[in-house]
């Protein structure tokens, strides 16, 4: 947004005081960082003459319109060249990790320190670029179908002599500063046999030193959340509902079904069929809800002549359910919602839901894993 009287420049995340996130590493969808160096060049090119401030919802403004248009030019060209380069390199048969460590800033990028990796990096954004166009699969086949981390675990460490003989070459690789494989061979341990406090307190002391040593808050805060469980285990957190009240009074009928279809356990719902119509009063629509071959669908404002039951009910009653609130039965004995048919069914279904926890382990296995 460019206000005219005031000369500013109201940017987006895509121009703060950092390299941002193309993918971040909490989760999403990679992002394209074409597209953003397109944008940034537009605004540039549009606005950027006739401001004397450029600012965004984080970090700082830059005053004065020679520093702005530098600011942007140098934002533009750091995602043009994370995208371009990482390209590059894909056509010359690199992988996403090869390209990641072999990437670096050119030293007029490099040396401004706005364009740097406080945030997102230029190693997990290359990694994202590669991931947007061509996805997981390097076209190695001895990464198409690899072993899952416990049975992969167990097999390094068997190849390697053993637990001990890891811990003890890793030993030596952590006294010369060797931290990031001293991590990956203490992981492949640790998901071997998840009890070995040896290999435990080694991790730990590997992923704190990488910590220590990262540039990037986001890449700090993965490797101390891993040491932290590798020393103290999985942090304990208060039980609460599967997701957040906001969340849930933000949702449309639809991302609510699609929200329910999520959390549809397959293994339980196997030979279970079901369809249910929900009626919201207050927004006057009808919903059928179907529950065939382990996938739950459903069709907006359409009714079913078979439905096993009839919900009806408002939107709001609806969230103070997912919110356990209340359970159906007692809005229904309140005469908060109605059920025609098979009340068994309406059961049936919350019964094949799971729940979400907050916190669940990271650098080890799950609990049901463990043999």
């Amino acid at each position: 947004m460019f206000y005219p009287a005031f000369r500013a420049l109201n940017l987006a995340e895509n121009a703060t005081h950092n390299l941002h996130n193309v993918y971040p590493i909490r989760g999403a969808q990679a992002r394209d960082a074409n597209a953003w160096a397109k944008y940034l060049n537009e605004a540039r090119d549009r606005f950027g003459r006739d401001a004397d401030v450029a600012f965004a919802q984080h970090h700082w403004p830059v005053w004065g319109n020679a520093r702005v248009l530098e600011f942007l030019g140098k934002q533009r060209d750091l995602y043009k060249y994370l995208h371009d380069q990482t390209v590059r390199l894909m056509n010359h048969g690199y992988k996403a990790a090869e390209i990641a460590e072999r990437l670096a800033l050119p030293k007029s990028l490099a040396s401004a320190w706005h364009v740097r990796g406080y945030y997102g990096t230029l190693s997990h954004n290359a990694k994202s670029v590669y991931q947007r166009y061509i996805g997981w699969y390097d076209a190695n086949p001895a990464n198409l179908n690899p072993l899952p981390p416990v049975e992969r675990g167990r097999k390094y460490v068997e190849y390697m002599g053993g637990a001990e003989a890891v811990i003890r070459r890793a030993l030596e690789d952590f006294a010369r500063g060797e931290y990031r494989f001293v991590a990956e061979a203490m992981s492949h341990v640790v998901f071997a046999d998840p009890a070995n406090a040896d290999a435990r307190r080694l991790g730990a002391d590997a992923l704190e030193q990488l910590g220590y040593a990262a540039e990037s808050a986001t890449w700090r805060n993965a490797y101390l959340l891993g040491t932290l469980e590798l020393r103290q285990g999985v942090p304990s957190t208060v039980a609460r509902a599967p997701v957040s009240p906001d969340v849930v009074q933000a949702m449309s009928l639809d991302l609510f079904f699609d929200y329910l279809g999520v959390r549809l356990n397959g293994e339980r719902a196997e030979g279970r069929r079901l369809v249910i119509d929900w009626v919201f009063t207050d927004l006057r629509r009808r919903y059928v809800l179907n529950l065939e071959n382990c996938a739950l669908t459903y069709l907006a404002d359409h009714r079913s002549d078979d439905a096993d039951a009839t919900v009806t009910l408002d939107r709001a009653i609806l969230t103070r359910l997912v919110l356990r609130e209340m359970t159906f039965a007692d809005a229904v004995e309140r005469g908060l919602a109605r059920i025609e048919g098979n009340p068994a069914k309406v059961a049936e279904l919350f019964g094949l839901l799971d729940d979400f926890t907050l916190m669940f382990e990271v650098v080890e296995p799950k609990r049901e894993q463990r043999v």
